[in-house]
């Protein structure tokens, strides 16, 4: 057995809190090392090809037993990498639903075999592109006859009350309250849907309105409705004997989960250029900003992309049909899901998230432990960044010092930018007088600071301008 060096490893931010197991990087891969006490267990588990059938059916990321070892641990495992982790609050309310029921499938098949998992943080879950997949190895555990699933409170506060928020169209309550140690607890639940209730009764559209939450959201919210400020015992079983209660348990849960009824949404009209699915052929009906874009994927083809502010998602599939690992990046969570429903049908490689360019999720907790900045989880080869950088000057009222500072961070080695001149016909009402630094030469000369290389092509309509910047 061969013994890594300690010193020579650099452990992961967040993986701490499970004493059992620590991820860590060693020769530029990722490796986890487990506990001496669970050892034989994940030995059994590799010895009977279990781990194996769960990594087929893509429950569980790609894990190997390796000959290697290091202080501490008894037995080290390798993982496949996932390029960008994601958390549940950058999550549209369909990914959220597709990770909790990925997550029941995977308990699921873990009870076959006498398992279960001992949490249920959503941390555990990364998105690969459009697909959730489970990644905490140490967190299977042999099942307990006399116990319910350990994971169930934290199963609610992750999964089930967020989504009944979102399902009540509370989806920004929802998604504020998901990084919370605590996540959406019972009595926010309550005091949330009681608040929605209690205003609507002041019209006399609340028998209606109650009729129709009765129709459009869980049934447990539905139950809630009816036990008013009481537990939801409805939702809780209290004891659980072997496999069979155990998966009657499951199958109650995604039961619940399944019935969430979320949001409809609607596209919204665009022209057929830009809503329709792109081609890797240039199409006459084109415009001169798809037609520079492709002709700069082609020619460069980057192994990453980053769209910010990727509306629809056009040039996020593009990027995607090019081969790029592509992160789309959008505040609007319709878009978002639009785009999420595209890939996951497609099998596109797109991991579309709600973000906001000006506000990305920031770096929590000591020593990043809690969450990793988003500048440093989605640096991607080349970022493409179309009708944004007006929209921050003249709506968040940032300057272009900033703004390229932003972009520079999350560029590994290209931008593509979109320049709107002040005349342009959609700046005509914005006041641009005010803000008489915003020109191109200005833009570029900001461009120059961080990027060693700028040059221009025509955008549509004219007068825009794409910039194509290299590091």
């Amino acid at each position: 057995m061969d013994r890594i060096p300690y010193h020579a490893v650099k452990f992961h931010p967040q993986s701490f809190a499970d004493p059992d197991g620590r991820l860590f990087w060693w020769n530029g891969q990722l490796y986890r090392g487990i506990r001496s006490e669970w050892a034989g267990l994940f030995r059994q588990l590799f010895r009977d090809g279990v781990i194996q059938r769960l990594v087929d059916r893509g429950l569980l990321i790609e894990t190997e037993l390796t000959p290697l070892a290091i202080d501490g641990y008894e037995i080290v495992v390798r993982h496949r990498y996932v390029p960008f982790a994601s958390y549940p609050e950058e999550w549209c309310a369909a990914m959220l639903k597709d990770a909790a029921l990925a997550m029941i499938e995977l308990l699921r098949e873990l009870t076959q075999y006498g398992l279960t998992l001992k949490d249920a943080h959503p941390w555990n879950i990364l998105f690969d592109a459009w697909k959730p997949v489970y990644v905490d190895l140490p967190s299977i555990m042999p099942i307990k006859d006399d116990a319910k699933w350990p994971g169930y409170d934290q199963f609610c506060r992750f999964y089930l009350y967020p989504l009944i928020l979102m399902a009540h169209k509370q989806d920004r309550i929802a998604r504020r309250l998901l990084p919370e140690y605590e996540g959406v607890s019972k009595s926010d639940l309550l005091r949330l849907t009681q608040c929605s209730v209690l205003s609507a009764s002041l019209s006399s559209m609340m028998g209606r309105l109650t009729s129709l939450l009765r129709q459009n959201v869980a049934r447990a919210y539905d139950r809630l409705l009816k036990i008013g400020p009481k537990p939801l015992q409805s939702l809780v079983r209290k004891e659980s004997h072997g496999q069979e209660s155990h998966l009657a348990f499951l199958k109650g849960i995604e039961r619940e989960v399944e019935s969430i009824t979320l949001p409809s949404f609607k596209t919204e009209e665009l022209s057929h250029d830009e809503n329709s699915t792109p081609s890797l052929s240039p199409q006459d009906s084109w415009t001169a900003k798809q037609r520079g874009l492709h002709k700069i994927l082609a020619e460069l083809r980057p192994g990453s992309v980053l769209d910010i502010g990727s509306n629809t998602g056009w040039y996020s599939k593009l990027a995607a049909l090019f081969g790029s690992t592509t992160v789309s990046f959008d505040t609007n969570s319709t878009r978002i899901t639009q785009l999420y429903y595209d890939a996951r049908d497609r099998k596109l490689p797109i991991l579309p998230l709600v973000m906001d360019f000006t506000d990305p999720t920031p770096s929590r907790g000591l020593s990043s432990h809690w969450s990793i900045a988003a500048t440093e989880r989605f640096q991607c080869d080349m970022v493409v960044a179309l009708a944004l950088v007006h929209q921050v000057v003249f709506k968040r009222s940032l300057n272009f010092d900033q703004i390229v500072e932003g972009l520079a961070l999350f560029s590994k080695r290209w931008l593509v930018v979109e320049f709107v001149p002040a005349e342009d016909e959609d700046l005509r009402k914005c006041r641009s007088h005010i803000f008489s630094w915003y020109t191109l030469d200005n833009f570029i000369c900001t461009l120059r600071r961080r990027f060693h290389s700028v040059s221009t092509m025509p955008s549509h309509p004219t007068p825009r301008v794409l910039l194509l910047c290299e590091k």
